[in-house]
């Protein structure tokens, strides 16, 4: 066999196992601690996951900076001395946003519950920061085995930790917080000792080090942006109901909505070996492999979404207290579809073409309309079903639109496929919502059925064609 097909198929292997055990941790911790800790435990924990989100924005696209000026490189050409320069100053920031950050947001609020939870959220990031720093290097050198320890080590060392003080009869939120903290902390020691070439080298703070950091900055800060954007999608609507209906209507929502990520996060693995590879690829084989990874991604994603009714059945049973929040999952899921895209395969595409103003721009584009669509449905229209219905309603445009403007760089069709696709969407979502247990799968089924085989022969060819072109690649 083609030895550039293996290495991409090992690649994604290990980037899928990793990200597979991420899943399972992720679906265990998922369905145990709201089981344990309680409704407002579990909200405490879920606020504290909600800054932890945002305080991670705090590296001003260092890690992105360096993620996509090292892409394709090999990992023992970089020097040394320039990148332990950089992962130690980058250490020092992050301890001093840290305290300043602290200090400015206890001054302002005057909630101390709230102060606790960010101050540990802000302690968490500086580990979390400087461990992704080392997992961009990795991914963008083409480490990927190296990467997946790395990227799983983090979860499982805070899995154990988890399931030990739960053994052990501990359901207090702060206690799993201090254990993510302790687990970030060895994760990170970890990553150190795999890629002791570039941070255990002799560095020194002059001005070649300060240019490189601006370089990398103004390299990644519109990535950041866009990131942060992204979130912000979702979050601001998070925020106003949590805002508008309080913390536990919050969390059980959030839980709704982590059970959606975990599927991103999981089919995120394609992104991780795909940069590489696009970054390396001439512009005319890059045109045919969009459609081609397009379709490969979204059937698998467009089938999980039979998996909904026995989730539904399962989670209801295990926690009867969030019965009446998992009608939200009907919802909630389908973002898997568009957000799956979004990430692994649209935005690698902008990255590869180095255009991350576009990413920014689209973000923009949908933070705007999130807000407005928040406003309408949180204050005006007072309901929470529109409100999460508003996040779908999100995802999809920003597909849709990210997809348009992709077309300027790269000749696709996929306006049908499009069409078909949120046709089957909303299909999905009424069914889940109006019809009981075996009528919604049936009803389902029977529309995934029919879309596969309208558009079998496009899914037949185009399955083909991705292994051949990543032999000729």
């Amino acid at each position: 066999m083609n030895t550039k097909f293996v290495h991409f198929i090992k690649g994604f292997l290990h980037a899928l196992s990793a990200n597979v055990i991420r899943l399972l941790i992720s679906i265990i911790l998922t369905l145990v601690l709201p089981k344990m800790l309680g409704v407002e435990e579990y909200s405490y924990w879920q606020l504290y996951l909600f800054y932890v989100t945002y305080t991670a924005y705090s590296s001003l696209g260092f890690c992105e900076g360096t993620y996509l000026k090292y892409g394709g490189k090999k990992f023992d050409k970089l020097k040394g001395d320039v990148m332990a320069s950089q992962f130690w100053l980058l250490a020092i920031y992050e301890v001093g946003f840290s305290i300043v950050c602290g200090l400015l947001f206890y001054s302002f609020v005057d909630e101390p519950m709230k102060h606790f939870i960010l101050s540990l959220a802000l302690v968490s990031s500086i580990f979390d920061i400087l461990r992704y720093l080392l997992q961009c290097v990795l991914q963008a050198t083409n480490r990927i085995e190296d990467f997946a320890r790395v990227a799983t080590s983090e979860r499982v060392l805070f899995f154990v930790l988890a399931i030990v003080l739960l053994l052990a009869g501990v359901r207090d939120y702060r206690a799993l917080i201090f254990s993510e903290i302790l687990a970030r902390v060895l994760s990170m020691l970890y990553a150190m000792w795999v890629c002791k070439g570039i941070v255990f080298c002799k560095f020194q703070f002059n001005k070649q080090t300060f240019d490189e950091s601006r370089e990398l900055i103004s390299i990644g800060f519109k990535l950041l942006l866009a990131a942060l954007a992204s979130q912000l999608v979702i979050g601001i609507v998070r925020f106003m109901i949590e805002q508008k209906w309080g913390t536990i209507v919050f969390g059980k929502v959030s839980l709704t909505l982590s059970l959606s990520n975990m599927v991103i996060t999981c089919i995120g693995a394609v992104s991780i070996v795909l940069f590489p590879v696009l970054k390396n690829m001439q512009e005319e084989r890059l045109e045919s492999l969009y459609e081609t990874m397009r379709m490969v991604l979204t059937v698998p994603v467009l089938f999980v979404l039979l998996f909904y009714v026995p989730i539904k059945l399962v989670l209801g049973a295990w926690l009867p207290q969030y019965e009446e929040s998992f009608k939200y999952l009907a919802v909630l899921l389908p973002i898997c579809v568009y957000e799956t895209r979004s990430c692994a395969l649209i935005n690698t595409y902008f990255k590869a073409y180095r255009k991350e103003n576009q990413i920014l721009f689209i973000n923009i584009v949908t933070v705007v309309l999130s807000l407005v669509l928040s406003f309408v449905t949180v204050y005006i229209c007072d309901s929470l079903d529109l409100a999460v219905v508003s996040i779908v309603v999100l995802m999809i445009f920003k597909s849709a639109f990210s997809e348009w403007i992709l077309k300027k760089y790269i000749n696709i069709n996929i306006l049908y496929d499009n069409i078909l696709e949120i046709a089957l969407t909303v299909i999905f979502i009424v069914c889940s919502m109006k019809l009981q247990g075996g009528y919604a799968f049936l009803g389902y089924f029977i529309s995934y059925v029919s879309y596969l085989l309208i558009r079998r022969k496009k899914i037949v060819e185009q399955f083909m064609k991705a292994k051949q072109i990543v032999v000729n690649r």
